[in-house]
Parts: structure tokens; sequence; C-alpha cells
């Protein structure tokens, strides 16, 4: 991670943390009501926090060493008993969201990421069984 970056996360999370704080101290509920607030809303920022950390994470990571190696899908078993397993684990996912034809890793990858909202990595190791 350069410096730039680091500086770029820190200073998010200062912010997010500054948000909080404030919130807290002019709050127009009391009690109970305004923990409950605070939960909810912290809940939904360390979501959206760890949406951006894995995106960001994984822009590093693909303008780290973007080898061909690095993007090859490497499967332990065949394609039927990956897609069963995929299935079975993920009930979201449709024959069409599991479509694969030889040479089409990409859109494979890129289908199961939206849909399942993991990163490239994330779905390579599901895929790879490892």
């Amino acid at each position: 991670m350069n410096k730039d970056n680091g500086k770029i996360l820190l200073a998010t999370l200062a912010g997010i943390g500054a948000g909080v704080a404030a919130g807290m101290l002019l709050a127009p509920d009391s009690g109970k009501g305004t923990l409950d607030t605070v939960k909810r809303t912290l809940t939904k920022t360390g979501d959206d926090l760890n949406n951006i950390v894995k995106r960001w994470t994984e822009s590093l990571k693909s303008g780290e060493g973007n080898s061909e190696e690095d993007d090859q899908l490497v499967m332990h078993g065949s394609w039927e008993d990956v897609k069963g397993q995929l299935r079975q684990n993920y009930d979201e996912l449709t024959e069409e969201d599991l479509e694969y034809q030889e040479g089409g890793e990409q859109e494979l990858l890129g289908r199961l990421q939206r849909r399942l909202g993991k990163t490239k990595d994330e779905i390579m190791h599901l895929i790879s069984g490892k």
C-alpha cells in the first residue's frame, strides 16, 4: 500500500468516526431510540466500509503484477461437480449464472461476482475448492 492510499483510508475512517460522534451528540432522540439508531447506522456503515475496502483491495491487487497466470481459473474436479457445489451453497444462483464455456472464464467470474457480491479472488477460491 503506498503512502497516499494509507492516508485516504485513514481519512475515511476518521470521517466515519467523527460523523458517528457528531450524530450521538446532536441526536434529537434520547436513550434507547438513539442507541438503536446508532447501532443501525454503525452496522450499515460497517457493511459499506467492508465493501469499499474489498473493492479497494481488489483494485490494488489487480494493479500489481496482473499477469495472465494470475487470472487463470483452476478447478479441482469437473465443472459439473463445481457447479453442483456452488448451487448447493448459494441458492440465489441460476442456471444462467453458472453457464460456462471454455475461454469464457472472465464472463463467468463477472457474473458470479455481481450475483454473490464477492471479489474475483473470493470467487476463484470458491471455484478452485482450495
